[in-house]
């Protein structure tokens, strides 16, 4: 009997012996990699991940042969997207690295249907070519005649089938939880975010007198940022009679900066890139009394290149109008009354196509000029994006009970809402009306001011780029 314990003994040592010299034993004991399917079925316009197994300790990195077909994107660490752009079929290559270990490789063959009838794709000038009408450089000075705006580029994506988005699992707050007040402690030093201030040549674009002139933006990094790694940007504009130091730096006295640090510290959100321009021109310069529109011509083709070419962005250094386009998820726009304009003005309406997120605070149009014409416009700019395969991401409109730019900027979205079915109220767009509460200093929220600014920065910073 103790002979027979001994021999099982001695068996199953050997044994453990062996599952740890053979491949799969130890580091592969979950098994190798796999994909969780290997054939993937999509619609143009729509996007399915696809998950990974036993990836723990690998390095993925994956890449779409035929992007006119289809795109990858990662997604985490174990998984990726798939995105149909055109019918066709194409193949997702996957690739895993891991230290002392061989790397695997996995292929997960992609078809795109196309299940929509109209396939005709819209040529034009991806800039508004049209002249807006003046408008003056006051907060609510009057907009009469809102420019037209003409079809954008699109991706390579034809017309593709409408697919309503899922509500946001956000709730939109009315206030700031005390931790990202202007009361809040500052990020550990290690977790605050710098402030670059940047220099780019662009011109004016008046029409018949451009004149060059250099500008200034700041740039806001987050902690530990990784050239590396791909960020979303958010370009944040400054109201009237203010400039780019507005928002994060200087009397910054609501604390936005520091709300930044502190909510991607805490994990609340994603590390991002924000940009804070001025759409005010050197004083050697001629002016326009139509600033918040003119401005949508330097921001494309002088800002945004400038930044997405020296960050590292999802733009990857492309800053190409169709790779602008392609990225168009991973970039927002909002600012603050003037700013609130500029938001509709040169970035809903004149670049809604390498724009998917966007936050006016504050005002549309401004007192007089027809609510109905403005209201069309904006239904008009969703709904042509939405049938050229650009979804909206979001808009999110901000106000308070008390603000100056209240009335005009509630009646213009109710109109809008009204005309269409493409702005779903919780899912693509929201309406937040703040109350009067009050602030240190004698502030209160519900104004036109940035305690209530501060509320709808920290809304938007929550929502957008939420999805792809």
């Amino acid at each position: 009997m103790k002979h027979t314990k001994k021999c099982i003994g001695i068996l199953t040592a050997a044994v453990l012996v062996l599952q740890t010299a053979l491949p799969g034993a130890g580091a592969y004991a979950a098994g190798k990699p796999k994909l969780a399917k290997k054939k993937v079925e999509v619609n143009v316009g729509v996007q399915k991940k696809v998950k990974i197994k036993n990836t723990k300790g690998y390095k993925l990195t994956v890449k779409s042969k035929k992007k006119a077909v289809a795109t990858a994107k990662k997604k985490g660490k174990a998984a990726f997207v798939v995105k149909g752009v055109k019918a066709g079929k194409a193949e997702v290559v996957c690739t895993l690295k891991k230290s002392s270990r061989k790397k695997v490789t996995l292929k997960c063959n992609v078809t795109v249907s196309d299940v929509t009838a109209d396939k005709t794709q819209p040529t034009g000038n991806p800039i508004n070519q049209n002249t807006p009408a003046p408008t003056g450089t006051n907060d609510q000075t009057p907009d009469p005649a809102v420019p037209t705006v003409v079809p954008t580029m699109e991706p390579e994506p034809t017309p593709s089938g409408y697919t309503p988005p899922e509500p946001i699992r956000i709730t939109l707050a009315t206030d700031v939880p005390d931790a990202y007040r202007e009361t809040a402690a500052e990020a550990a030093s290690d977790k605050r975010g710098k402030i670059e201030k940047i220099t780019y040549d662009t011109e004016t674009y008046d029409e018949g007198n451009s004149v060059k002139m250099e500008k200034k933006a700041n740039v806001y990094l987050p902690a530990g940022y990784d050239e590396s790694k791909q960020y979303n940007v958010l370009y944040l504009m400054h109201g009237g009679g203010e400039n780019m130091n507005t928002w994060l730096v200087g009397n910054d006295y609501t604390g936005n900066k520091k709300m930044v640090d502190n909510l991607i510290a805490n994990g609340e959100i994603e590390p991002l890139i924000i940009v804070t321009p001025t759409f005010y021109r050197p004083s050697d310069v001629p002016d326009n009394p139509d600033l918040t529109s003119q401005f949508q011509y330097e921001l494309r083709r002088d800002l945004i290149p400038y930044v997405e070419s020296h960050y590292s962005t999802y733009a990857g250094g492309d800053v190409s109008d169709e790779n602008l386009i392609k990225t168009r998820m991973h970039r927002a726009f909002a600012g603050l009354s003037m700013g609130s304009m500029t938001t509709y003005r040169a970035a809903l309406y004149s670049n809604y196509d390498v724009f998917a997120w966007f936050g006016p605070y504050s005002g549309c149009q401004g007192p007089g000029g027809d609510q109905d014409a403005e209201a069309d416009k904006i239904v008009s700019v969703i709904e042509n994006g939405i049938d050229k395969g650009m979804p909206l991401g979001f808009l999110y409109c901000g106000n308070g009970v008390n603000d100056i730019a209240h009335d005009e900027h509630v009646n213009i979205m109710k109109k809008a809402v009204e005309k269409t079915d493409k702005l779903i109220e919780n899912a693509n767009y929201a309406f937040i009306d703040l109350p009067v509460l009050p602030r240190s200093s004698s502030g209160k929220t519900g104004e036109h001011s940035m305690w209530s600014w501060h509320i709808h920065l920290y809304n938007c910073l929550r929502v957008f780029f939420i999805r792809e």
